[in-house]
């Protein structure tokens, strides 16, 4: 695929119209970028369902954590200036928060990739319910000073360990806050939104009369199970359609995490940037050093760069960033470097369940790439033996505690010469069947799931050959407990 017009327009509409169709979407709107062009942009189902307004392109989202990159692209630019290095610790540039533990090796840099250790939840104070530092049913959000009462708990040592942090995109707004010594919603503005001309985009995080409104489908069984642990009650709520629920508006506390809004029009303006390396916000040498992957612990699964991660796809190296808001909005903007191809992806529904699935059917439609290929083979016999166990999060509490709501604990059982994985929690809690994928490592395996691209996961040998743990394409990664036994 050379040019735009290699792309099967009229391929990629109807599945999104399937999907709209088969999944009970309120509605989803596209864009695919080719260079500086959008060369396709279209709207499906409702903007809000009540008043039966149509999605189009031109209608605001909340893009969630996609407001990371251009967090991190505020952060090098005053690199760039020299006003800021990414090996300064945070505590000498927020002397007055209390970070405590590992905190005198945390770095800038490890704010950026999710290597910071911090968990979700900032302190064991705030394990039991840590979302309730990231909404407020009130627009003025406190300031980060006021936000951590407890402090926050660098859990493991910076640069040891992956933990997707919310807290620490909070921490590095407000040190580019202090450096520019003005308020994030005017750096992003100054920064990002109007040197390239977005002008229906903001980080303010307030009702607009352009957003289309939020959704989400019934609790799903994880969500039940998590209600229970907070001791909350099953919400009761209609659903306007038979199968959507209006959400309710949630302001972010963490501000440079996830509060900008904007359209699949301004997004595409973004997305021809970043194609372009970064033009016109930061010089093409420090676009290229946040594509290049900080935390990378097997090549043939993801990894993250300067806020970025990457992934090969579909036999494409990419690299994206999603969002999701709990009011009802996820989001997507996927870059395709080799082919100077951006998709992106609005939905104004909130759905875990869903979400990698239609990111995944549409940029296979995009890509027109073919289904994917599980092999039937049977592991090799040192395998099959050794994977056999219970695998659970490695130490730290707080930084286990997506993995731990999400997944849980892993078993793999060997079933009739085949290794059978189930999770706790989440899609393979019914089991999937691991195929071997590479035949020069007898390591790596595919998930026989339902996604329409490869899954993979690497198991983790010791010098002997013994599996010690298991490493997931999500950059999870669990470790092989003997004392625990399989639960089927």
């Amino acid at each position: 695929m050379n040019h735009y017009s290699d792309i099967n327009i009229e391929n990629v509409s109807s599945t999104c119209k399937k999907l709209v169709r088969d999944l009970h979407l309120p509605g989803l709107s596209v864009g695919i970028v080719y260079k500086d062009d959008l060369v396709f942009s279209e709207g499906f189902g409702f903007a809000d369902i009540e008043t039966r307004k149509i999605q189009t392109p031109s209608l605001r989202q909340r893009i969630g954590s996609i407001t990371k990159t251009m967090t991190g692209l505020c952060a090098m630019a005053l690199v760039e200036e020299g006003k800021l290095s990414l090996n300064e610790r945070v505590v000498d540039r927020l002397p007055d928060i209390n970070i405590h533990g590992h905190a005198d090796s945390l770095l800038i840099r490890h704010l950026m990739t999710h290597t910071n250790g911090i968990g979700e939840a900032p302190t064991m104070h705030d394990y039991i319910n840590p979302w309730r530092l990231f909404w407020s049913n009130y627009p003025n959000v406190p300031k980060v000073t006021e936000s951590y009462p407890h402090g926050i708990l660098v859990e493991v040592k910076p640069g040891t360990k992956y933990a997707y942090s919310n807290h620490a995109f909070n921490l590095l707004g407000e040190i580019i806050e202090r450096v520019e010594d003005k308020s994030f919603d005017n750096i992003l503005k100054d920064r990002i939104f109007r040197p390239l001309g977005m002008n229906n985009t903001d980080s303010y995080d307030k009702p607009h009369p352009d957003l289309t409104t939020g959704y989400h489908h019934a609790i799903s069984h994880d969500e039940r199970d998590i209600l229970d642990l907070w001791g909350l009650d099953l919400p009761e709520e209609d659903k306007l359609d038979g199968y959507n629920i209006k959400g309710e508006y949630s302001y972010v506390k963490t501000k440079a995490s996830g509060a900008v809004q904007s359209s699949i029009y301004d997004m595409a303006i973004y997305a021809s940037m970043l194609l372009r390396q970064g033009k016109g916000i930061v010089n093409s040498n420090t676009f290229s050093f946040m594509k290049k992957p900080q935390w990378f612990p097997h090549p043939k699964l993801s990894g993250i760069g300067i806020t970025f991660f990457n992934k090969d796809r579909y036999g494409q190296y990419t690299f994206y960033h999603g969002g999701a808001m709990v009011g009802g909005w996820h989001t997507q903007c996927t870059i395709i470097p080799e082919k100077g191809l951006a998709v992106l992806i609005h939905m104004n529904l909130w759905s875990p369940e869903f979400r990698s699935l239609i990111d995944s059917k549409i940029l296979q439609a995009v890509l027109n790439a073919p289904p994917k290929e599980i092999s039937l083979d049977q592991p090799d016999i040192k395998v099959l033996k050794s994977a056999v166990g219970v695998y659970e999060p490695e130490s730290g509490h707080l930084t286990n505690y997506r993995m731990t709501s999400e997944l849980g604990r892993v078993q793999i059982t060997e079933e009739d010469g085949d290794l059978i994985l189930r999770s706790r929690r989440g899609s393979w809690r019914e089991g999937i069947r691991l195929s071997p994928f590479d035949i020069d490592d007898p390591y790596l395996f595919a998930l026989a799931d339902k996604s329409p691209e490869l899954s993979l996961l690497a198991f983790e040998p010791t010098i002997n050959g013994e599996i010690s743990g298991i490493r997931f394409g999500q950059l999870s990664h669990l470790t092989k407990n003997q004392s625990l036994d399989p639960w089927v």
